[in-house]
Formats: C-alpha cells, structure tokens, sequence
C-alpha cells in the first residue's frame, strides 16, 4: 500500500506539470499540442489503475486471491471442468488456511434468494457481512511438527533413578535403577462439507467472499476445543485439560481468603513443586479474564496496570494470559509450551477438496466441498499442566 500511495504522489506531480505545461501551449497556440495531450490520458490511465488496486486493497482480501482466482489456477480442478467430472483437491498453508465454505445445507439459488427488481436503482454494499468469529489462539501455544505416521509413539521414564549419595572409600557403591514405558497417541481427522450447486456459485459472486474464510475457520475451531478437552472417546484427541492434574485446593488457605489471582499463582506453585517443567501460559474465560483484569486494590488502582496503558500481551505472574471462550467460565489451565511437555503432529494440513463424485453430484449439477486436517496431540508431562476452577474450596 505505502509503495502505491508513492506511486500515485509521483503521477500526480507529473499531471501537475503537464497540465501547467498545457495551459501555457493553450495560451500561445490556442490549444494544447498532441504530444502533451497523450501524455495526459497515459498518465491518468496510470492513476486509474492505482486507484484500482488501492480500492481492492481496502476490500479486505487485499493480496490474498479470490477462491475464483483459486479454482482458476488449480490443474486437478481445470480438468474437472473440461471433463464434466472426476475429483479436484486444494492443499492450503498458513494464511491460506481461512478459506472456504461451512454450511450442513446446500447451498441454492433458493436458499439465498432473489430481490425484486424495481424502477429505482438500491445502493448495495459488496460482500457478505460474516457472523462473530472467536479468535483461535490454544494452538499457538503449543510446538507444532509433522509426521509421516498414523501413530506417534514415544518413550517416558516410568521409574527414575534414586538420588546419589555419599560412598564410604573402597566400597561398593549404592547400584541404581530405571525403568522406562511406551505410550502412544493415533492421528485423528477433524473434517466438515457442504454441498452446493455449480449455478449458484457461478450466479451469485459476493458468495465467494464470505465462502473464502468460513468452512476451514470451523474446522480450526473444533481443532482448539479437542485440544484443550478432547476426551479420547471414539475419534476425540486427548486434551490438555482431560490430561492434566486437578488443582490442588489445599494450596489455598481458608483464613486468609483468596482471590482469582491466588489461585492462578498456586496453581503455578504446584507445578513448581512437582519439579515439572515451568508453566508459559494460563488459558481462561474472557469473564474470568476482565474480573482478574479489573481487581482493584484498596485505594481503587487497577492491580493490573493503568487502563489507559495499551496492553498487546498481557501477562501474569510472568506467563501469558490468554482469553478464549473455549474453556467454560470459571475454569482456567496453566500449562508450559515447552515441546518436552506437549506437542502437535500434524499429519495433514488443512486440505479442501472439490468433486462431483459424490451419490448422484454429476446428474445434478452439484459439487461437495470437504474441509479437513490430520493431527495427533502429544502430551508427554502431564504433570506440567493444571487444571480448575475459581470456584475451588481448600
């Protein structure tokens, strides 16, 4: 954007200049010469293609491609179309992740409906205003690594060695022991699909826009609440909370009381104490976040900081404090990032496919969009996280 606004600034100053130079050649010839009037229309054409791509910059999707651009450029789903038939698939990374479709119902000229036409014009706004959206934030506290394998196995100590001690000289010293034991996770697959007609996606454009970001953003955000309370039944990953230890109430001392902030800090206490690896992070309830956010002290003064100080990462007692509506009100984890404590194996990235090849598609012109992701959540040191609730009693 900053190299185009530079760009227009020069062009600008170039019109000036022309349009000074042909005033001047307007006054002595009566009008203007050819070779400054070409030079005009050529730089207004440069401007107005500035103006163009400044304009679907502030549209939002800015440098990212359309899914019609998408669909275009894709080999599998070029052959689709020459064929009539067959099966197309688009593999997507990083950014490229929020895109796509999620709807349970096909998607039809009828379901999204038709205006009445009129003799007066309506001023319409472009694109699709999209629903609340949380923002997904778990996975970025954990390491994230592939693998090639359906299952993740890996080996952890089961009894370890006994501490040293002092040995009387020329004797035997004191033999120790260690036993180790396997634990393994599988690579479950998190997916959705929606199924639409090729008229509607080819009738109505401001579709694209909003089927750009939805159908993955979904998949991501089952990803998060399997990751956090996963329970390992039938397909479920097992997550971070199921895994964890309970916090200890009897951290907390009934005489003294405790607040929400006593109970994050003893929390962290009990990892310390269990010698596990330090915590990084607590994952909490917006609700739960704004009551430790506005804890006064006696004199009215925000604990936290002054509200008018811009906060980009809050943190307490030295860990991030990370909001999300995916863990229930009242209830928070603490927990380290530490890929020796926990880690992601991703199997497959977000993948969507496209195809006709689905119950009788082909005869009715319709297509299934598949959304979905491959990944096993290894938790190697329990103990390093710990989870609870406000609400616990000593």
């Amino acid at each position: 954007m900053d190299e185009l606004l530079k760009q227009l600034a020069a062009l600008q100053a170039q019109i000036k200049a022309s349009q000074e130079k042909a005033a001047e050649e307007t006054k002595k010839y009566g009008t203007m010469l050819e070779e400054t009037k070409n030079s005009l229309t050529g730089l207004q054409t440069q401007v107005d293609a500035i103006d163009k791509k400044m304009a679907e910059r502030h549209s939002g999707d800015g440098d990212q491609p359309s899914l019609i651009e998408t669909l275009k450029a894709n080999d599998s789903i070029a052959r689709m179309v020459k064929d009539g038939s067959g099966r197309a698939s688009i593999q997507l990374k990083g950014a490229e992740v929020a895109r796509l479709f999620e709807r349970k119902t096909t998607i039809t000229s009828a379901a999204v409906g038709t205006a009445t036409t009129g003799v007066l014009q309506i001023d319409r706004i472009p694109g699709i205003t999209q629903e609340a959206r949380q923002a997904l934030t778990v996975r970025d506290l954990l390491a994230a690594r592939p693998t090639a394998m359906q299952v993740v196995d890996f080996v952890k100590v089961n009894a370890a060695p006994k501490i040293a001690s002092p040995q009387v000289e020329a004797s035997d010293k004191a033999e120790n022991a260690v036993t180790f034991t396997s634990a393994s996770e599988k690579v479950r697959t998190i997916a959705t699909w929606i199924p639409a007609t090729k008229q509607i996606l080819a009738d109505f454009g401001e579709l694209a826009g909003y089927l750009n970001s939805a159908l993955p953003y979904y998949v991501n955000l089952e990803e998060e609440l399997q990751l956090l309370s996963g329970d390992s039944t039938g397909e479920n990953l097992n997550g971070l909370i199921t895994q964890s230890s309970d916090f200890s109430g009897s951290l907390l001392s009934p005489a003294a009381g405790w607040t929400k902030l006593d109970v994050i800090g003893r929390a962290i206490q009990q990892i310390t104490v269990a010698k596990e690896i330090a915590p990084t992070f607590v994952i909490l309830n917006p609700n739960d976040y704004w009551d430790i956010r506005l804890t006064k002290d006696g004199f009215g003064r925000y604990i936290l900081g002054d509200p008018q100080i811009p906060v980009t990462r809050p943190q307490i007692f030295g860990l991030d404090l990370v909001p999300t509506t995916s863990i229930a009100s009242g209830s928070f984890l603490v927990g380290s990032g530490n890929a020796v404590a926990a880690e992601i194996r991703d199997r497959m990235e977000m993948t969507v496919e496209i195809s006709t090849e689905h119950s009788d598609y082909f005869v009715k012109n319709m297509v299934a969009v598949r959304a979905e992701k491959r990944l096993a959540l290894i938790v190697k040191r329990a103990a390093s996280f710990v989870n609870g609730t406000f609400t616990t009693s000593p």
